[in-house]
This record gives C-alpha cells, sequence and structure tokens, in this order.
C-alpha cells in the first residue's frame, strides 16, 4: 500500500506542476521614437597668425599669406553656410570685405583679407555672395573649412603689434 501512494504522490505532483506551467500570456507593442533636429556648432578655430610683416624688404612688393581654420560640426547631410564677419575694423560690406588690423597704441590699421581658396582669389565674405557652403558628412566628425589670410603687400606702415578679431557665424 506504501508503494501504490508514493506513486500515486509522485503523480499528483508532476500533473500539478504542468497544470502551473501552463500560463496565460498577452502581448501589446509600443513604440519607440526619436527626433533629430538640424543643428551645427563651430567646434574650434585656428588664428590666422602672419607672423612678421616688412613692408620695407620682403612686403614691399610679396604679400604675406598665411592659413587658419574653422571646424564646423552639423548633423550628417546639412548644407550649412558658414560667413566671417568684417572684423572689428571693417570699413567695407559683407559684399566686398575691407579688413583691417589695429596696432594698440597707435591705433594704426594694417589691411587684410580672408580668402575661401588657397588660390586667393574668392574673398571669404558674411553673405550670400561669398559665404562658403558644404554638406556635413558626418554627425560626429566637424568639417575643417581653411581660412586663407593675406597682407597685400607694400602698406605703409610703423612698428608695432596688429591684430583684429574675425566672427564665424555657421547659419542652417
Amino acid at each position: 500500500m506504501r508503494k501504490i501512494s508514493l506513486s500515486i504522490a509522485i503523480a499528483g505532483l508532476f500533473v500539478a506542476g504542468s497544470a502551473s506551467a501552463a500560463v496565460s500570456t498577452a502581448s501589446g507593442n509600443f513604440n519607440v521614437t526619436a527626433d533629430v533636429q538640424g543643428s551645427c556648432i563651430v567646434t574650434s578655430t585656428t588664428d590666422i597668425a602672419f607672423g612678421t610683416y616688412d613692408p620695407s624688404s620682403v612686403n614691399f612688393s610679396t604679400p604675406l599669406d598665411q592659413a587658419g581654420s574653422v571646424d564646423v560640426r552639423c548633423i550628417k547631410g546639412m548644407s550649412p553656410t558658414v560667413t566671417l564677419d568684417q572684423g572689428q575694423n571693417g570699413t567695407g560690406s559683407c559684399a566686398a570685405p575691407a579688413r583691417a588690423m589695429k596696432e594698440a597704441t597707435s591705433s594704426e590699421l594694417l589691411s587684410y583679407d580672408i580668402y575661401s581658396d588657397s588660390g586667393r582669389t574668392a574673398a571669404w565674405g558674411c553673405d550670400a555672395s561669398n559665404d562658403v557652403a558644404f554638406t556635413a558628412a558626418s554627425s560626429t566628425t566637424a568639417t575643417t573649412l581653411t581660412t586663407y589670410g593675406r597682407i597685400p603687400a607694400g602698406q605703409d606702415v610703423g612698428l608695432g603689434s596688429f591684430s583684429d578679431v574675425v566672427t564665424v557665424e555657421v547659419a542652417f
């Protein structure tokens, strides 16, 4: 009798276990969404450091050229435009920039230009006629735009340290 009741008890456990394993389920769905908004940021700039300008000798008939850069990171596929203002001492217009560096103590001005091409033929200004456009290839890597600077030859200036500040603007 003991063998039979133990067998029945074990069989009862299996039946009870299989009843609890047959659980009913229900399911549903939910959406996962995100919006990527257009944005750009100037991540860094490199100064145009001309060094020594000598209008009585080397730069009497030869301009002084140097380059800098502007790094801009935008959402992939965007096509922003980048403009450079006249600087703090500019006297021209956005379409025809006339930039100048100022000597700190004498307030004398030394003219210079910024171009978007290495041949220094396309002035980089602050309107649609002379801005720089590009298409962002990556949202995580900045695009480097080179700023090609030139101080024209033969300017009649005195001794001193000349400087200016140019503002970069990105429209997107």
